[in-house]
């Protein structure tokens, strides 16, 4: 509003200049207000369209035989990009990266944090067999423990699953990951 006021005021005083008041027609001024309000477009996505309650009902047996006691709400969430998307389930994050170079990101990402974790055995990435793409090898899909993440690609596509939630061992954490990732690869 601080922003439209001055070119309001402007408008006006311009409007209220010049003529001798002897015009027969009557001038009017249109002022132009953008809008501060946005239209954003329904989240979309492959996450998204299996963030549904089918996908709760489907997860909870799963994470919960492997200790996550806590509830499963969907919240399916775009994340920006039309290639991007994201369901928080609440304890579990999910998201997806199908932008065409996600796979080489993921990469990228596995490598630099090996690197920096160099000096820190709990925070270097873990190789993960089963879950990503077999092509891939070992870049199929790996553990970060320290932010309690699973990250795996297939095909052109990152799966991310982040596993919150109080009181889980981070082998717990892991096993309940590699469970989701499954349950959600198989779905997409």
């Amino acid at each position: 509003m601080r922003r439209i006021a001055p070119l309001l005021l402007a408008a006006l005083l311009i409007g209220g200049c010049g003529g001798s008041g002897e015009s027969t027609q009557e001038e009017h001024l249109t002022v132009v207000v953008p809008s501060t309000t946005t239209t954003s477009e329904p989240p979309s996505g492959p996450l998204v369209r299996i963030c549904d309650r089918s996908l709760t009902v489907e997860l909870s047996p799963v994470v919960r035989s492997r200790g996550l006691r806590e509830s499963l709400q969907p919240h399916p969430q775009t994340s920006g990009a039309g290639q991007l998307s994201a369901c928080d389930l609440g304890p579990l994050e999910l998201s997806m990266d199908a932008a065409r170079d996600a796979v080489q990101r993921y990469q990228n990402r596995i490598v630099e944090t090996a690197q920096f974790s160099e000096s820190i055995p709990s925070h270097v990435p873990r190789t993960v067999k089963g879950v990503g793409d077999p092509q891939l090898a070992g870049a199929g899909a790996n553990w970060i423990p320290f932010l309690h993440q699973l990250l795996s690609a297939r095909g052109k596509r990152v799966l991310i699953v982040t596993v919150n939630g109080g009181g889980l061992a981070d082998e717990q954490r892991l096993e309940a990951a590699k469970a989701v990732s499954l349950a959600v690869w198989d779905r997409l």
